[in-house]
């Protein structure tokens, strides 16, 4: 294979991944350094039957989810945001009573997708551009 088929190929497969890019700035994307996190929850019906339910949530380091305090609630502690929290609740992602994931849960897992597409082809893009920088370095004296 000669080398300008080489970067024939190298080119085109460049361009699809900014076309991939640009697809996916147009959808719905999770917020930037958030991710979701599963718990279970168990509970005893006065059946006797422990029912489990999956529930995700969207993290993040530093508290950028509105607060949604319930009305007789508590204040947050001392030192926490009162506004603000590293939590949001999104939904049940399934059980063991059958019950299927909620569409808000599908909906969040999507986002979340998207945005490490994301992430992962703009790393793939600015280290291609760093690598042909290195190797096609700019002349400053033109001839």
């Amino acid at each position: 294979m000669e080398d300008s088929d080489r970067i024939s190929q190298i080119i085109e497969k460049i361009n699809l991944l900014a076309q991939i890019r640009e697809q996916l700035l147009k959808e719905p994307l999770a917020i930037p350094g958030t991710w979701i996190h599963e718990y279970e929850v168990h509970r005893k019906y006065r059946s006797g039957s422990i029912e489990t339910y999956r529930y995700a949530k969207w993290q993040a380091d530093t508290p950028i989810f509105k607060r949604n305090p319930k009305p007789r609630g508590h204040p947050p502690k001392r030192g926490k945001d009162p506004e603000f929290t590293c939590h949001q609740h999104i939904g049940r992602v399934g059980s063991t009573t059958g019950l299927g994931a909620d569409s808000e849960t599908e909906t969040a897992y999507q986002e979340w997708e998207n945005r490490k597409q994301l992430e992962a082809i703009e790393q793939c893009l600015s280290q291609i551009e760093l690598l042909l920088s290195k190797v096609m370095p700019e002349n400053e004296e033109k001839a």
